[in-house]
């Protein structure tokens, strides 16, 4: 995770896709300086994002069906007049069109990349640690909202290792809360442990989530939540998540997951639709190509939300959703009053006419 967020540091600041969170990324005239390229390294560059296609994409299909793509746009001679900025981006939006795939992108960096095993230092990890500090590990609002409900806006989800106090003390602030409300609208994915520990919150035992296979290892990993090493828990609350087109990865996985536990409901808009989990794999000193190498398969489904994306229980506009989870949440937990108030009643009366029958 920390060797792949590092890479990401490199990333020139011309590109548009999304990066670690709080890394900056080199000035631009040192991409510039650098962006020419010669034939020579126009089909290294094209070589190589054929290979490690074919290497490590999860679908085997998919890939050989973007190789030919790869192939045809190299035979026209549609590459041959781009610097590598624009080779990236046109690489990007080649191989999208085939696969669908939001997670694959080819990337320049003006400044050179490090090697892809090479083992980040402790400086390295300070410094990453320090940038999802900066941005307080994506939480960007913790309130209790009238009603005693408890609404958590969060951005992305970042390392446990680094963002687990966060949690805990967001958690910890709506332990008293009557239900809970997660917004994710514009949370564009990061670490599935992180996934895992925040669902971890609302469970009171053990559950399995989810499993992440990987195609070329052959190897899956299990998720579970993991309520018994928490002090707070939410295990009875009524939850609800937000969602929208921009929630992306893992905030779909997040909202997917907890849909088919039967643990939320989910308001707002279909998600993004990405559920390839993307390693970073360099070309050369300035490319890299984010390989989707993973895909989630679900204990309930046995799929994911490849392209289909999420979709929520209730439909609402991005403006509103919030107001129709607080909506949903009071007409809940009124429900749930009245019910335990019944049930009162009718023990109360079951007694009364059971003591009368006795006289």
């Amino acid at each position: 995770m920390i060797r792949q967020a590092l890479l990401l540091c490199f990333v020139s600041a011309a590109t548009s896709l999304a990066q670690a969170p709080g890394v900056s990324a080199p000035e631009s005239a040192g991409v510039q300086a650098q962006s020419a390229l010669t034939a020579a390294e126009r089909e290294q560059v094209l070589d190589g994002v054929a290979a490690k296609l074919k290497e490590y994409y999860i679908l085997p299909d998919a890939a050989e069906k973007m190789l030919d793509a790869l192939g045809t746009h190299r035979k026209n001679g549609d590459y041959d007049a781009l610097d590598s900025a624009m080779l990236a981006a046109r690489l990007t939006s080649d191989l999208e069109s085939v696969s669908h795939d939001r997670h694959l992108r080819v990337v320049y960096s003006g400044a050179v990349l490090p090697e892809e095993d090479e083992e980040p230092s402790s400086s390295d990890q300070a410094i990453y640690r320090r940038a999802l500090e900066r941005t307080n590990c994506g939480f960007k609002h913790v309130d209790v909202l009238p009603g005693n409900l408890g609404y958590l806006e969060f951005n992305y989800f970042g390392a446990p290792e680094a963002c687990a106090d966060t949690v805990a003390a967001a958690m910890k602030l709506l332990s008293h809360t009557d239900a809970l409300i997660f917004d994710v609208r514009q949370n564009r994915g990061g670490d599935p442990r992180m996934v895992a520990l925040l669902m971890s919150y609302l469970f009171d035992r053990r559950t399995h989530l989810t499993d992440l296979y990987n195609r070329r290892e052959d190897k899956t990993t299990e998720y579970w939540t993991a309520p018994e090493k928490l002090g707070t828990r939410f295990a009875t609350q009524p939850v609800y998540v937000l969602i929208s087109r921009s929630s992306f990865s893992a905030a779909e996985q997040f909202a997917y997951d907890l849909r088919n536990l039967k643990r939320a409901v989910l308001i707002g808009e279909r998600t993004g639709g990405a559920a390839h989990p993307v390693r970073n794999r360099r070309i050369n000193d300035h490319f890299f190509i984010g390989v989707p190498e993973y895909k989630y398969v679900d204990p309930v489904t046995h799929a994911d939300w490849e392209e289909a994306g999420v979709t929520p229980d209730v439909p609402a506009s991005g403006w509103n959703s919030v107001v129709v989870a607080e909506h949903l949440a009071e007409r809940k937990l009124s429900s749930t009053v009245s019910n335990r108030g019944a049930g009162v009643d009718t023990r109360a009366a079951a007694a009364l006419r059971s003591s009368t029958a006795q006289r």
